[in-house]
């Protein structure tokens, strides 16, 4: 009996046909246990300092010993995570060349669209854990789910470089609604995903971060000079003013992740020689909407040209 032929179209049949490819929700899972493993050490440590932490604030709102509304001033700390967190995923990862995680079998881009969406993933449960210990604490301090704050405002454009009459001040109630719970999301992944843009977009980093320190001084020397050569005053300081609103402009970083009430709340002398805290402004919940979203949409599109970078030809 021969069997030859009947081997030989048998791999020739295999031959021809291609390897079915991995599910991306089978990678998508894959994903998720290998950062919860690299990661594992972290997590554990940040969740065990947040439950601490939590305790002992909720003694001291308990016993009157601290007196804070915790939801009207948005914490920074979703936001400096999610900036963090690509970092931590890719650090040990060889991202531009022959790495381990490029020679599976699945396209090079979609492998990092993929990894990036399993740390949102992580990114989002952990800041519904601080979410929820924030619901812990307003409940304990009884301001309630959706609080109130009193605060000073001016009631015209007042500068408060002197002293500030107390005729020019009025007190308003702000009430800033549900969207107050959706600030954290929101600034977490919008720097989440401008952060992994430049981890997976720029091969250098560190290369890039030198000439960024160097690059404002550089900038705004030229502009000086060359505002004095054609007499237009406004570009002296063109590029300063540019990163003050990239920072606290009306829907900039600021905006994004506190509502801009660092910059909204500031200290005035009374013309008594009282020192208050007078807000020049109500923080608008209107403005953090439109600032998350133009953060988000940028963050996206920034993603999507580096993930690309990595995107392979492949021959059927």
């Amino acid at each position: 009996m021969t069997i030859a032929p009947t081997i030989q179209t048998a791999e020739r049949s295999v031959h021809g046909v291609r390897p079915q490819m991995p599910r991306p929700r089978d990678v998508l899972r894959e994903h998720l246990h290998a950062i919860g493993y690299a990661l594992r050490v972290p997590m554990l440590i940040a969740v065990a300092l947040g439950v601490l932490a939590t305790i002992i604030l909720a003694i001291q709102i308990g016993s009157g010993d601290l007196d804070y509304n915790f939801l009207t001033q948005p914490s920074v700390l979703p936001g400096v995570i999610g900036a963090l967190l690509p970092v931590a995923m890719w650090l040990r990862e060889e991202r531009f060349g022959p790495g381990f995680l490029w020679t599976l079998p699945v396209d090079r881009r979609r492998h990092a669209l993929l990894k990036t969406l399993a740390g949102w993933l992580w990114l989002m449960g952990g800041v519904t854990l601080f979410v929820l210990s924030l619901l812990v604490l307003a409940l304990v301090s009884g301001g309630g789910v959706l609080p109130v704050q009193t605060m000073t405002t001016l009631t015209d454009a007042l500068r408060l470089s002197g002293p500030v009459n107390p005729a020019a001040l009025q007190t308003v109630q702000w009430t800033p609604g549900a969207l107050i719970w959706a600030v954290p999301f929101g600034s977490a992944t919008a720097l989440y995903l401008l952060a992994s843009a430049i981890v997976l977009g720029i091969r250098y980093l560190l290369r890039w971060a030198i000439v960024l320190v160097f690059l404002l001084p550089i900038a705004t020397g030229a502009t000086h000079l060359i505002s004095r050569l054609s007499g237009n005053e406004w570009l002296a300081d063109m590029p300063a003013r540019a990163l003050v609103q990239l920072v606290e402009g009306r829907f900039g970083l600021e905006a994004l992740l506190t509502l801009r009430t660092w910059s909204l709340d500031n200290r005035a002398t009374l013309t008594t020689g009282e020192r208050i805290h007078v807000w020049s402004s109500i923080p608008d919940l209107a403005d953090w909407r439109t600032a998350a979203l133009l953060w988000t949409v940028a963050g996206l599109l920034a993603l999507w040209a580096a993930a690309s970078r990595h995107r392979e030809e492949r021959r059927a």
